[in-house]
Parts: C-alpha cells; structure tokens; sequence
C-alpha cells in the first residue's frame, strides 16, 4: 500500500490551516520515511477521510491514543503509535502525556 506524497501534503495543510507549504511538505515526507509498514492503512484511511481501523500492536491502536488523550489529533498518536513501535518506553511516554 503506498500513500501519494503529494495528496497527503494536501491534506496536511487542508487539516492544518495556516501550515507553512515547505513545513507540511517536509513533515510529510519525514512521516512516510520513518513510518512503520503497519500504520500505512490507518494513514490511507485519515487520507481518504474513512473511519481508522484499529490496528493493535501490543497494548495499543492510533483509536485508543487518541481516546487515552481525549482528542482527535490524528496524526500525533500516529506518530506516537510509531514510537512505541521502535522504542516501547518512549512510545508509553508519548501515548500518555499530560495524563500521568
């Protein structure tokens, strides 16, 4: 499955008013570089404005990040989601901030 950088730099700014184009491209482009293989689909949904899928890894999903965080912002429990993936401790810090 592969994520068309351009549409989702797209989306990034439509989603992120006043997001500076090179900032949204270069967040983009850093997004898909270091994502981990298995969050592509929930990417692809977030993209296409479809219900995220829970996909559990471990204790956790991008769904209940944002649930134990109490919004909607998606992509930083994706990102946090991705931490955990490459580095569990620092993954549980990021999930739970502020909640502790």
């Amino acid at each position: 499955m592969t994520v068309d950088v351009q549409r989702l730099i797209s989306i990034i700014k439509k989603r992120n008013m006043g997001m500076d184009d090179r900032f949204a491209e270069s967040y983009a482009i850093e997004l898909l570089h270091k994502l981990d293989a298995r969050l592509v689909p929930n990417l692809v949904e977030w993209i296409e404005e479809k219900a995220i899928t829970d996909i559990w890894i471990g204790k956790y999903c991008v769904n209940a990040i944002m649930s134990i965080r109490g919004d909607s912002d998606f992509l930083s429990a994706l990102e946090a989601m991705n931490t955990y993936l490459l580095d569990e401790e620092a993954g549980v810090d990021l999930i739970w901030r502020g909640k502790r």
